[in-house]
């Protein structure tokens, strides 16, 4: 571990007192048996690995990381409860990061990169291509405000209810000296569009935001096709200004939800978060057998390697099969007493 890395890690810890006590509450997943979760964190995306949608959360308050015990007998237990692990501490059976890094990599050239795709995203982009769209940049605020308005919001807001993260106008437009933000447009009416963010001064692009206007949403197909026009048009812009990398943004550790597999249909490579934040993962004995069978597959660490549980069941071998892609080393099927198997994918 990078002795640097390891001080800041530390240094937040010392001074961190805002990390939140959250509780969940709905049905396990697949099933209609009521689940609590207790997350002891900085984040909350983890709830979707172990609830049915439709949850309920609830801020209980705040406690500083160094004072876990103390907090933990302030607010007690629950069916899963996940904690802050701190590196000197032993390592629990199951080590989760907080998010992961999906980072694509770009070749020097846009045939290249379409020589390099997934047939079905490749054939997706060529598809769509044939559409009669054209791309425009907004530059005002006018143009932020609806790409913020008619977009973004409405679209976060359909794709995650309650529980959505909406960045406001103004943050959005105080960073628009180091952005571009892109429309895709059709008879002149705008569809969607993506903000991307320049580093300041070297390294990776962010891919900051995306959004789609209602009518586009409301038919999958459309949305699918959009959805490409604008992955493409992002990644010609990249090249096209000399990047060699785009940060695809912070994806939770949770390989049932979709997002993980649509990065990884593009080329993008995962890694844990880099700022040390992992989480133990605490299971009720009671329950432990029924949560094993019906929880999301979830990322676990171990010497900054992915792993993936899985539970023993049907079709075991056909899931190991798909779960392969860049920065995944292992997979281990977990059967319903816990005890873990592992499978090394080379």
């Amino acid at each position: 571990m990078e002795l640097r890395k390891y001080l800041r890690y530390a240094q937040s810890l010392l001074h961190s007192s805002e990390w939140s006590v959250t509780r969940f509450t709905g049905s396990l997943r697949q099933t209609d048996q009521p689940l609590s979760l207790l997350f002891y964190g900085s984040s909350n995306l983890l709830a979707d690995a172990f609830l049915n949608p439709g949850y309920q959360q609830e801020s209980l308050g705040f406690f500083q990381p160094l004072r876990l015990q103390a907090a933990m007998q302030r607010y007690g237990s629950a069916d899963v409860v996940l904690t802050p692990h701190l590196p000197w501490q032993t390592r629990p059976t199951l080590l989760l990061p907080d998010y992961l890094e999906a980072i694509l990599p770009l070749p020097a050239s846009m045939e290249s990169f379409m020589a390099q795709l997934r047939g079905n995203t490749r054939r997706s982009v060529q598809q769509a291509l044939k559409s009669e769209v054209y791309f425009e940049e907004g530059l005002s605020l006018d143009d932020y405000r609806e790409f913020h308005t008619q977009m973004l919001i409405p679209y976060l807001r359909t794709r995650h209810g309650e529980h959505a993260y909406l960045d406001t106008l103004e943050n959005l437009y105080a960073q628009a000296e180091r952005s571009h933000l892109i429309f895709v447009t059709q008879n002149g009416q705008r569809l969607g569009g993506f903000l991307l963010l320049k580093p300041r001064i070297s390294g990776a692009t962010y891919f900051n935001k995306l959004g789609l206007h209602p009518a586009v949403y409301a038919d999958k197909e459309r949305m699918r096709l959009l959805n490409a026009l604008l992955y493409y048009k992002m990644i010609s812009l990249n090249i096209e200004l000399g990047f060699s990398a785009i940060n695809l943004g912070i994806t939770p550790p949770v390989f049932g939800n979709g997002i993980v597999w649509y990065k990884a249909s593009w080329g993008a490579h995962f890694t844990p978060n880099a700022d040390l934040h992992r989480y133990a993962l605490h299971i009720a004995e009671s329950r432990r057998s029924d949560i094993l069978k019906h929880m999301q597959a979830v990322v676990q660490v171990e010497a900054n390697q992915l792993w993936v549980n899985l539970t023993h069941s049907e079709g075991v071998e056909e899931d190991i099969k798909r779960h392969r892609f860049s920065g995944l080393r292992h997979v281990v099927l977990v059967d319903e007493q816990g005890r873990p198997e592992k499978r090394s994918l080379g």
